[in-house]
């Protein structure tokens, strides 16, 4: 745990039984605490324009500016600062400069603490340590460990803001396993976040006002934390981007979530009364244009974006139609982003199936121009094609696990086709096809994925036993760049591929 006077920061490696609620919890009537926090950050450096082209958003210069103004409103008013995870992969800058500048740039906001994010392994285990080695606030996670060399994440921090004891403690996905590629998880182990809340917040609350649950965790694992654990005061969460006007209230406890990107600064005040800190009020506050920006944040910001793009403005061709990547399309249903790729994959390949994780789509192309700056934000992550062969029960079975994933997680293991036709009823695999024929389970038929599937990643472990697996060197964003190069003008459609019946129907 980390304790912090306003000054000081003291590591320690060790939460002691504290035994009797201490003396040091209880707050003096009237004292005020304003908690400001953001999440899903995903290296979104500058401002980012809405998929219909007409407005920008965010923008860590603007974000910036805004927690100083609120710090400056009071000066006998104490502001914390929270991260709620997510702060890597995304933009050209995440991936050419593995998050340096966002976490340095955290730090001089004055950022109070993060939660590890799912993400925060894509570069690496080691690229990660480094990050958390360079900066002064911590990245809490304390249901993960790492043999055999630990992380330098605490589980929580005590920081004691003008008398106003504030205990915080950080918890993982335990998608973690699952959304980084399986060779970034090696010997990394996640516990699971309610076992590990029973432990830590009982001795939390002996020693603190307020108990924060910094999560990493999604709205409905949030929900499940508040239901079983006792202690808790509030969760700042993180992992849906889900734009939260006013807390969700589970068992009493407030939950807050601020979209993604920077998009979004969430504003919670609280007041003592009757030895307790109650919430006084709750907005969120857009990050728009018309906001001011640090001027010196946005000069350097301005100068790693251009040393990014060096090259990257050069138009490729025009989309007639938006190639949405967001959560609420992609990773719920057919998606003309993943309806395209998939077919070019498959006849790249000349495979009968192809299948793509929709987490893998980062960005949107809006309808107009495309530029190479484009099609790397949408595909950072360098993955490349990987032909093989799998039975029509493998492939069934991979179905049936996308099929299973609840669409109001917004699942990135949801899976985008070509080459099949999948019906979906509630969570069930309703039927499935290739070439207008039902599959055959005993037969052997030619696939293509990413490299991160046929590494198992998303749980399926199913594509890891493909026959003759061959890396092709492809990459996915030059297959998209040849392929646009090529037909100049592109305007895929939905064609039913992908239907859910029932309840859960997408419109």
């Amino acid at each position: 745990m980390w304790i912090r006077w306003r000054s000081t920061v003291v590591l320690l490696f060790v939460i002691a039984a504290f035994g009797a609620r201490s003396t040091l919890a209880g707050c003096r009537s009237g004292d005020e605490l304003t908690i400001l926090h953001f999440n899903d950050f995903h290296g979104q450096l500058e401002p980012f324009r809405d998929l219909d082209g007409q407005a920008f958003r965010g923008g860590l210069a603007r974000l910036a500016e805004v927690v100083t103004r609120v710090r400056a409103e009071d000066s006998g008013r104490p502001v914390l600062l929270l991260f709620a995870g997510d702060l890597l992969q995304g933009t050209l800058t995440s991936t050419l400069f593995q998050g340096v500048p966002d976490v340095l740039m955290f730090d001089r906001m004055g950022l109070d603490a993060a939660v590890m994010g799912n993400h925060e392994f894509d570069y690496g285990l080691d690229v990660f340590r480094r990050l958390a080695g360079q900066v002064g606030f911590p990245f809490l996670a304390a249901n993960v460990r790492v043999v055999p060399e630990p992380l330098p994440t605490p589980d929580s921090i005590l920081l004691d803001e003008e008398g106003i004891k504030v205990a915080v403690v950080g918890l993982v996905t335990p998608e973690l396993l699952l959304t980084t590629h399986p060779r970034n998880s090696v010997g990394v182990k996640v516990e699971d976040p309610v076992a590990v809340a029973r432990r830590l917040v009982p001795k939390l609350r002996d020693r603190a006002d307020l108990v924060v649950v910094l999560s990493h965790l999604g709205l409905a694992q949030d929900r499940r934390l508040a239901d079983s654990v006792g202690g808790i005061d509030l969760i700042v969460g993180g992992h849906n981007h889900h734009v939260l006007q006013q807390p969700v209230v589970q068992s009493g406890v407030p939950i807050l979530q601020a979209g993604e990107r920077g998009e979004w600064l969430g504003r919670m005040d609280l007041v003592c009364r009757d030895g307790a800190m109650r919430q006084g009020g709750y907005r969120l506050i857009p990050i728009e244009a018309s906001l001011p920006e640090d001027p010196e944040m946005a000069r350097e910001i301005a100068r790693i974006v251009d040393q990014a793009e060096a090259g990257l403005g050069e138009e490729i061709g025009e989309t007639r139609v938006d190639l949405s990547a967001r959560r609420g399309d992609i990773r719920r249903g057919e998606a003309v982003f993943g309806d395209f790729l998939a077919d070019l994959a498959r006849s790249e390949t000349g495979s009968d199936v192809a299948f793509f994780n929709a987490g893998g789509f980062r960005a949107d192309i809006p309808r107009g121009r495309i530029s190479l700056k484009q099609i790397y934000q949408a595909f950072p992550f360098r993955n490349e094609l990987v032909v093989g062969r799998l039975s029509g029960r493998q492939i069934l079975d991979a179905l049936e696990r996308s099929a299973s994933m609840d669409p109001e997680d917004s699942p990135g293991g949801f899976l985008q086709v070509s080459g099949v036709r999948y019906e979906i009823a509630g969570r069930d695999l309703r039927s499935a096809s290739i070439a207008g024929r039902p599959i055959d389970p005993g037969r052997l038929y030619s696939v293509v994925v990413s490299d991160f599937l046929a590494a198992g990643g998303d749980g399926y472990a199913v594509f890891t036993a493909m026959v003759e697996p061959v890396m092709t060197g492809r990459l996915i964003s030059d297959l998209l760049i040849q392929a646009i190069r090529k037909q100049g003008v592109i305007a895929p459609r939905l064609d039913g591929r992908i239907r859910r019946v029932g309840d859960q129907a997408v419109p």
